[in-house]
């Protein structure tokens, strides 16, 4: 079922996340399908409608650098690269801060991929939420990621909600990149080239 982002229907969104249920949402790179991070029974849906293998895990998406401290630790690199290009189409891998009530399916030896979306929707269901999400992008493993809900609608049929976006979204995948060490290494290259975030680096005469 698709839905307008209206304040009535991001409202509904948010109560049937928190009643355990996974829902298709715009990003401002493509859909995205998640769940809140503490409920494995609906993360496992996600794994299934997608035809993922559980040991991939998913990205975790908070509302702002607050929220994104509480779950990870930072170091001058990673504090500098996410002040620069968060919210936006960076995703980072970080080193979990202690015990955590994220699903096991979010980290995988103790580091967490995390972003924080540049999509007014999304952030509104987040900060409403006060859980994070996690989500991967919308799509059957291994093909396109959908970039509007009517396609997201063709492939996952009417019985999941999905909200659709009045945000133009880049279509493509979020830049990944892991800063668990004190070096960047870099995982997928999407919204955000490598040269932009190697250029950045440079500025700061800090080495990549």
């Amino acid at each position: 079922m698709i839905l307008q982002p209206t304040k009535e229907n991001i409202n509904f969104i948010v109560s049937k996340l928190l009643e355990g249920q996974v829902v298709i949402f715009p990003t401002d790179t493509v859909f995205g399908i998640g769940c809140l991070a503490i409920d494995d029974k609906a993360i496992q849906k996600i794994y299934k409608l997608k035809n993922r293998e559980e040991n991939k895990s998913l990205l975790l998406n908070v509302a702002n650098i607050t929220t994104l401290k509480k779950y990870v630790k930072l170091n001058k690199l990673s504090e500098s690269l996410i002040k620069k290009f968060m919210p936006g189409e960076l995703s980072v891998i970080l080193n979990v801060k202690g015990k955590t009530n994220l699903s096991p399916y979010v980290i995988k030896n103790d580091k967490v991929g995390i972003r924080i979306p540049n999509n007014k929707v999304l952030l509104e269901i987040l900060t409403k939420v006060k859980i994070p999400l996690v989500s991967t992008s919308c799509n059957i493993s291994g093909k396109s990621p959908c970039i509007s809900a009517v396609e997201a609608e063709k492939i996952f049929g009417k019985n999941i909600l999905i909200l659709d976006t009045n945000m133009k979204i880049s279509g493509k995948s979020s830049t990944i990149i892991d800063i668990t060490g004190s070096n960047v290494n870099y995982i997928r290259e999407g919204g955000i080239s490598f040269s932009q975030i190697q250029k950045y680096l440079l500025s700061l005469q800090i080495v990549p």
